[in-house]
């Protein structure tokens, strides 16, 4: 079987690992995929923003399964393009991707299937929703409509807090300039991501996390595409996975089939446990980046085969095992991420990894003389899974310290 991976992060890397050991497959390409993507999968540099190349490509080499990575791939319709094609897809439909693409549909679906989720006021576009926003008791939630690359939300604690994020959107700094606002009240309680695969009528509990999304300790600072997370999440039990799956993921499947966009794939809901009950903050259509690589460290079964038993509406034939084993994920980023920063700084000491710690590439590349060096944001990913979350975490800050870069920093409280 040849297999496609869509995309260049870690969580791409932490799929191929996964991928390549299964016996099935014959080929694993990643495309773009990076440095550590590029030792274990076969690589192209095809434009991914178009899908006709990447059906061209999986025609000539004879894909038989695309599996991809990001959000932004399923939200332009990848899927659907390479289903007309004949070519199976591991995620949803470009319709069925709204959950994740549109808050606003998201909102809708929760009305529809009676899920519990932040009271909320939508508005058409910035300058709107500040009128209104100036009325309110802060704190409050602002959440851009549209896709933002995980920065399209904001808790303002006051309305300074809102108008500067505001602006930004405005400016296009965040987001698109012309996405619709959310403005929610800010629920009090404790996150946690609980992940489920979906095959248009059943699902399965594949795991769950709890993120670091903000750049600097003790929560501070802007919003990232995530700086770390642990697997399992505190609020992993028995109970609560059968609750989440009764009152969000079973509604969610139901209404997204009476509106006609069954689902299929990854269903991770972002959900908050406050002292009386548990409400949906977001959904998203595919892994996390961290959560995924933290899952997938903990994921005894392989990934082909829940991919499969998805395309095929199979799933109540497999079991998903996963190891009673804690995890942890610890970012190094670019000085200067999320904003500007720099990149073409020499990493060194990356190899002195074995057992069960893991470095997963992102934002990484061979430059002209071969050496290793930063390419983007997020740059690596330090995996450790041990019997503890105590021991996880500082075998994972051990490894930290053999990695020597000048332009690389990362939070120190991930697992406090």
């Amino acid at each position: 079987m040849n297999v496609l991976v869509l995309g260049s992060g870690g969580r791409e890397h932490s799929l191929c690992y996964n991928l390549i050991k299964s016996k099935k497959i014959s080929n694993l390409w990643c495309m773009p995929g990076n440095a550590g993507i590029n030792r274990i999968a076969k690589f192209s540099n095809l434009n991914t923003d178009d899908n006709q190349s990447i059906l061209d490509f999986c025609i000539k080499k004879k894909i038989n399964l695309v599996i991809p990575g990001s959000e932004e791939f399923l939200a332009k319709g990848v899927g659907d393009y390479l289903r007309l094609n004949g070519i199976k897809v591991f995620g949803p439909s470009k319709k069925s991707a709204l959950l994740e693409s549109s808050k606003i549909f998201t909102k809708q679906i929760c009305e529809i299937g009676n899920i519990k989720t932040a009271k909320w006021e939508v508005f058409k576009n910035s300058k709107i929703a500040l009128k209104k926003i100036r009325q309110l008791k802060f704190p409050i939630v602002i959440k851009l409509d549209k896709l933002a690359a995980g920065k399209g939300v904001l808790v303002a604690k006051d309305l300074e807090d809102a108008k500067r994020f505001l602006k930004k959107v405005e400016q296009g700094k965040i987001g698109d300039s012309n996405s619709k606002i959310i403005v929610e009240k800010k629920l009090t309680g404790k996150e946690a991501s609980f992940f489920y695969v979906v095959d248009g009528n059943s699902s399965k509990f594949i795991g769950s996390a709890q993120d670091y999304k903000r750049v600097g300790e003790n929560n501070t600072g802007l919003n990232t595409g995530g700086m770390g997370c642990i697997s399992p999440s505190p609020y992993e039990n028995e109970k609560n996975i059968k609750l989440i799956n009764k009152k969000f993921i079973e509604p969610t499947i139901k209404a997204m089939n009476f509106l006609g966009y069954p689902f299929k794939g990854i269903l991770y809901a972002g959900l908050m446990f406050t002292k009386s009950d548990v409400f949906l903050i977001e959904y998203n259509i595919r892994l996390g980046d961290p959560e995924c690589q933290a899952l997938i460290a903990r994921l005894a079964s392989n990934f082909l085969d829940i991919c499969i038993a998805t395309e095929e509406q199979k799933l109540k034939d497999i079991k998903i095992k996963l190891s009673t084993k804690k995890s942890i994920c610890i970012v190094m980023a670019s000085k200067g991420y999320p904003e500007n920063y720099k990149s073409g700084y020499t990493i060194k000491g990356i190899d002195k990894v074995n057992g069960n710690n893991i470095v997963f590439h992102a934002g990484t590349k061979l430059n002209k003389n071969k050496e290793l060096v930063t390419n983007g944001g997020r740059v690596l990913n330090i995996i450790s899974k041990q019997q503890t979350l105590e021991k996880a975490r500082a075998e994972a800050y051990k490894l930290i310290k053999s990695i020597k870069c000048s332009n690389l920093f990362y939070r120190k409280d991930i697992g406090d």
